[in-house]
């Protein structure tokens, strides 16, 4: 992960949640999609409001099963402030994906159509 630029920590900033999910999907190298912008428009049915510079990394994303939405799963709400508890979950699900914890169910995991 990087920061801004010129190396300044802003830590009482908010973060948006597709800054969380684009961190994440880097961090883990997530494979894109080959047409991230249908997985998104299939999934989301605020998909436009997702910068464009964060698409792919969000359909990666998606596809990986990393996205919790709370409380409609198809509702992504990319540029709200993310919670605390949001990034929790978020961060579970990269540990799932990593294999590095075990999967919960809930009816709040995004599942892509495929």
């Amino acid at each position: 992960m990087t920061g801004y630029p010129g190396e300044v920590f802003n830590p009482n900033l908010t973060v948006p949640r597709v800054q969380v999910l684009v961190a994440l999907a880097s961090g883990l190298d997530l494979k894109l999609p080959k047409n991230p912008e249908q997985v998104l428009q299939q999934t989301y049915q605020d998909a436009e409001q997702i910068p464009q510079w964060a698409v792919e990394k969000v359909a990666a994303a998606t596809q990986a099963g990393l996205v919790v939405n709370y409380p409609e799963t198809s509702t992504l709400n990319p540029n709200q402030p993310a919670t605390r508890a949001e990034v929790s979950a978020l961060i579970y699900q990269a540990l799932v994906e990593s294999d590095k914890a075990e999967p919960i169910s809930s009816e709040y995991i995004v599942k892509p159509q495929k």
